[in-house]
């Protein structure tokens, strides 16, 4: 039996043009048009109406877009394409407040199979398919009929004009409210689509073009201090998704970190820093930034790519360095540098689903504190308390605040509920932690160290914001401030030139990932003057040298 209704259904293409308009306008750009309403405050003049004419511009944008775009043959593999993108990228928006830049573009392109499982609820599978494929399919069964070519042309030049016309005339009453409004939301532009993922893959491009430059190895020179006999073991421990206001040492009314609060009361040398800017909002910025020489200010992801990192410079200095992954990757961090992924262990203690618990990193641990290497940098890629399925992250055991959110719809929950099992990922963080710092003073005679720093911090629904990766500028606190904190062995403490007295005075002062490269070549002896990236400002023990 033959589908006759779809082999009959037939539209012009001014016709097909003015579907589209309509159907990302008011359906796709919904969450985009909301945003402007809510965002408006009005003055009670004439020029509260700007407000009113959004919708009218988005439409003649959008129309000249699809005129230019609905070119025959090509479009009915483009605009399908680009039907589901948006509805995937509206679904997010709308429910979670995300924007989607070039840097939400790598976010994306570095998402595995688990993380993107997890995001795979009912409700967004529905989306998809109701927004997304369906409407998809109907445009590839849709037969257009076109003019002859020369009419096809002046309609689609006429319709453009018109367009223009509008936006010209809006302006014309309402630039300046236009200008001042989009100037203070300036990332607005992030969730208008399609604009945004099409205006973040060329940016992804230019940026790719970018990367054929030369490779400068600007570690080379690095030497490790004369030996002193003893083994020097230092380990660096990426957080995920950990922000500062939930982490219990900075005064959070949840104790969240139990155990590192227990070896700071007993007298440990462990500083918690409570002032720490994150170098960006997602894993992709953060973790490449922060292992480079680059400061937030200057940071430059190509460039960053194209020399020597902390890691690089340590092992040009003769560090043995290794990477244990229990995250998505390194982020092109560790690709010089040997690694092991737990994931692909899939210890069914641990694992559930293509991720695993922290804990699983361990043993992992033990094997690299065993190889025989006088001076040992560890990196633990922690997955902490990655979204939206916090309740994974931890055990029953760290199930210290209920009730919880159970849910990868996390936006369905209570703030109670989501707060208390966000903290529990944190309890688990905190047991881990512990457990490394206990595996490193086992050894009483090793000179060893931690640091410890997350990526980025998460929205816990706050002004109806969820997850992370809003664009840095207005970015809210909890998505930048991270925690931080060092732990030192009795013996480096005592064999080593800096005051860890003075160290916990000045914790209190402001810090960032810019700190990371330059402090720890300081703890992993280092010849500091060998490495041409140093920057003692930048040095958070530089500033506490003994007095000789």
């Amino acid at each position: 039996m033959k589908f006759t209704f779809w082999q009959n259904w037939r539209l012009s293409s001014s016709k097909l043009i003015l579907s589209l308009v309509i159907y990302f306008t008011l359906i796709l750009n919904y969450p985009f048009i909301k945003k402007v309403f809510q965002s408006y405050q009005t003055i009670g003049t004439f020029h509260d109406y700007f407000i009113y004419t959004v919708p009218f511009v988005l439409m003649a944008a959008c129309y000249v877009i699809f005129s230019l775009l609905l070119l025959p043959v090509v479009h009915k593999i483009i605009m399908p394409l680009i039907i589901v993108i948006s509805a995937a990228i509206s679904y997010n928006t709308l429910f979670f407040n995300v924007y989607f830049n070039r840097d939400m573009l790598d976010n994306v392109l570095q998402t595995t199979l688990p993380e993107t499982a997890r995001m795979m609820s009912v409700s967004y599978i529905m989306w998809l398919l109701m927004l997304g494929v369906l409407p998809a399919l109907a445009y590839i069964l849709t037969r257009v009929q076109y003019r002859i070519w020369w009419r096809e042309i002046l309609q689609r030049l006429t319709g453009i004009a018109v367009a223009l016309l509008v936006v010209v005339g809006v302006a014309a009453v309402f630039y300046q409210d236009y200008a001042s409004f989009f100037r203070k939301h300036n990332n607005f532009k992030h969730i208008i689509l399609p604009s945004n993922f099409i205006g973040a893959g060329i940016s992804k491009i230019k940026r790719l073009r970018m990367a054929n430059i030369p490779y400068q190895a600007l570690g080379k020179d690095a030497k490790l201090a004369p030996t002193d006999g003893k083994r020097h073991v230092t380990v660096i421990v990426v957080g995920e998704t950990t922000r500062a206001q939930n982490w219990g040492l900075n005064g959070y009314t949840h104790q969240t970190t139990p155990k590192l609060a227990e070896r700071i009361k007993k007298g440990d040398h462990l500083i918690n820093f409570p002032k720490v800017q994150s170098c960006g909002t997602a894993t992709a910025l953060s973790v490449p930034c922060m292992f480079s020489s680059f400061t937030r200010d200057n940071y430059n992801e190509t460039y960053a790519k194209r020399q020597d990192n902390l890691l690089d410079t340590l092992k040009a200095a003769g560090v043995t360095v290794q990477w244990v992954e229990n995250n998505s990757d390194c982020k092109g961090v560790c690709q010089n540098i040997p690694t092991t992924n737990v994931i692909e262990l899939n210890l069914p203690q641990y694992c559930t689903k293509g991720e695993c618990l922290d804990n699983i990193m361990l043993p992992e641990m033990d094997k690299a504190l065993k190889q025989d290497s006088q001076n040992l940098v560890l990196v633990l890629h922690t997955i902490g308390s990655h979204g939206p399925t916090y309740f994974e992250r931890y055990t029953p055991a760290e199930r210290l605040f209920t009730p919880t959110c159970d849910t990868e719809e996390i936006n369905r929950c209570s703030n109670e509920q989501l707060t208390n099992t966000y903290d529990n990922s944190i309890v688990y963080l905190d047991q881990f932690l512990d457990k490394v710092i206990g595996k490193l003073e086992a050894h009483s005679d090793w000179q060893s160290a931690l640091y410890y720093v997350s990526d980025h911090g998460e929205s816990l629904g706050e002004d109806g914001v969820y997850l992370h990766g809003t664009p840095y500028a207005i970015a809210p606190k909890e998505q930048t401030s991270v925690p931080m904190i060092m732990w030192f062995s009795s013996a480096w403490a005592q064999q080593q030139p800096y005051d860890l007295a003075c160290v916990k005075r000045v914790a209190n002062q402001p810090y960032s990932h810019d700190n990371l490269f330059h402090t720890v070549l300081s703890m992993a002896h280092i010849q500091l003057h060998t490495v041409k990236q140093y920057d003692a400002k930048l040095d958070i023990l530089a500033s506490c040298m003994k007095s000789k």
